[in-house]
């Protein structure tokens, strides 16, 4: 998956590479980036350690989350979640739909020690807009 995208095309001395999820991710378990940097930049880390830095972090826009904006079940933020103890979790909540009815939805959450800001959920969620990061 290529998830960095130059920033700048015009000045290779001068070119920053930053994520943009909507285009790719950064892969929990690849150091490629690091190993293939040509100024060193991308600092070279070795897998288990490179699993554990932030370059990130998820932030769930309500307005657009399916379960917060529009009582609607989706779960995909959390499963696609690469960290071994998920860092996006859910939180039972009820909410009505139109004709009054009560329903139990799973609301998203982000554990911001856990979160590393891979941006794989923004990459894979329906209603990407929902998830940002800063």
């Amino acid at each position: 998956m290529d998830c960095s995208q130059p920033s700048s095309r015009q000045d290779l001395r001068n070119m920053v590479t930053v994520l943009i999820p909507r285009i790719g991710y950064c892969e929990f378990r690849c150091t490629l980036c690091g190993q293939v940097c040509p100024t060193g930049a991308i600092k070279r880390l070795e897998l288990k350690d490179k699993m554990k830095v932030k370059i990130g972090l998820a932030m769930i826009d309500k307005g657009r989350c399916l379960p917060y904006a529009h009582a609607t079940p989706c779960i995909v933020c959390e499963e696609v979640c690469p960290t071994p103890k998920k860092a996006i979790w859910f939180e039972e909540a009820k909410a009505k739909d139109r004709d009054g009815k009560e329903h139990v939805l799973k609301q998203p959450r982000v554990d911001l020690e856990l979160c590393i800001g891979c941006g794989i959920c923004e990459t894979n969620v329906l209603s990407w807009a929902s998830l940002r990061f800063m």
